[in-house]
């Protein structure tokens, strides 16, 4: 089956992120007057005068844009095309990847890397979520690579350590939910594979690999969990109006406040702002995304009780570990709109895609007959 897409795809995707990134530094600078991507930008195009006291992700991210910035002649605009032109490329070669091993979804899989508007939005022009979420993007379609492929190539392997390097300087928590979906895809494909010995062996690196996540962060150690959480929490809500607040609120930092958050966490996660949020002028458009996520995503249930569909287990499970992590997490850390949707992004194209899936395929069925 053909797997190429037109080339008007990648030119229109191309032209989605180069305007997003100018798009984002307008309405920094002629809205609201100051924000992140300012910041970065004139730090480092002035490193000279930067204290560098601000936290370490952000010393690394300002060393990264340094160089851009020379070579650009110290023009934002043109560094933003620059950062938006990269992530681009790391979208660009998930999309191909993913279509290479399901060309029948390379439709799908194309409009949930290149076109949904707010994961363009938010990984494009000078922002860490541009290099992070890219950075995920590659990692996750290397490991999906050895992982369909049975093979591990040094190409791969560079790739998956790069991606991964720059998410713990920028990301963390999106390192840890990489590791979360690699270990479980890695552990399950050995699962169904090996002597029923060796299977406890896969159970233990998925453990393993979990807990060891603790140790990338003092913030993410198990026991200071709760505590990180109900500081972020806190923060969040001090600085948010009362319109652009998530009813998430944690009154104490325990394990058992935490846990009788998640249902409401997990629901934001996947599905706010909906469309009965009264959220800014700029909500609408999240609101929409989420109401088609949300059809999707009943479809798709309907469709695994109607057709007993086949299933990739090991991949599927492997996902919604990672999307489920991020989803539960970043509501209880940041209950703000503005916040939430702008870190949503990291898992927006892969909760799509696996929302998309069995809607397209029974679309696509209905049409042929």
């Amino acid at each position: 089956m053909k797997t190429d897409l037109p080339n008007w795809i990648f030119w229109l995707g191309l032209a989605m992120k180069l305007a997003a990134g100018v798009v984002l530094g307008l309405i920094f600078f002629k809205y609201y007057g100051s924000g992140d991507t300012i910041n970065f930008f004139e730090y480092a195009k002035n490193v000279q005068d930067y204290n560098g006291d601000s936290q370490p992700r952000t010393q690394f991210f300002v060393r990264l844009l340094r160089p851009l910035v020379i070579i650009t002649g110290g023009s934002y605009w043109i560094t933003s095309l620059y950062f938006s032109f990269i992530s681009f490329l790391c979208f660009w070669y998930g999309n191909k990847v993913l279509i290479t091993f399901y060309p029948r979804l390379k439709w799908i899989i194309a409009v949930c890397f290149l076109f949904i508007p707010s994961v363009v939005f938010w990984s494009s022009g000078i922002i860490k979520d541009s290099l992070a979420s890219a950075s995920l993007v590659v990692a996750v379609v290397s490991t999906i690579r050895i992982y369909n492929s049975k093979n591990i190539t040094l190409v791969d392997v560079l790739s998956i350590l790069v991606a991964a390097f720059l998410l713990l300087k920028i990301k963390h928590y999106l390192l840890i939910t990489f590791i979360l979906f690699a270990g479980v895809l890695l552990s399950l494909m050995l699962f169904k594979k090996l002597s029923r010995k060796w299977k406890f062996t896969s159970l233990l690196i998925i453990v393993v690999a979990f807990f060891s996540t603790q140790f990338i962060h003092p913030y993410l150690e198990i026991d200071r969990i709760p505590w990180t959480l109900y500081q972020n929490n806190k923060a969040i809500i001090e600085k948010s109006d009362v319109e652009d607040e998530l009813d998430i609120e944690l009154q104490t930092e325990t394990w058992s406040e935490i846990l009788s958050n998640v249902p409401k966490a997990l629901h934001a996660g996947l599905f706010r702002p909906s469309i009965y949020d009264q959220t800014p002028i700029w909500g609408w458009l999240h609101r929409a995304e989420n109401l088609v996520l949300t059809i999707l995503v009943l479809m798709s249930f309907i469709l695994v009780l109607k057709e007993k569909p086949s299933v990739d287990w090991p991949l599927l499970i492997a996902s919604i570990c990672g999307i489920l992590l991020l989803a539960i997490l970043l509501p209880l850390s940041t209950p703000n709109f503005g916040t939430l949707v702008r870190y949503k992004n990291a898992y927006m194209p892969y909760l799509f895609l696996i929302s998309f899936i069995l809607p397209y395929r029974y679309i696509a069925s209905q049409t042929e007959e």
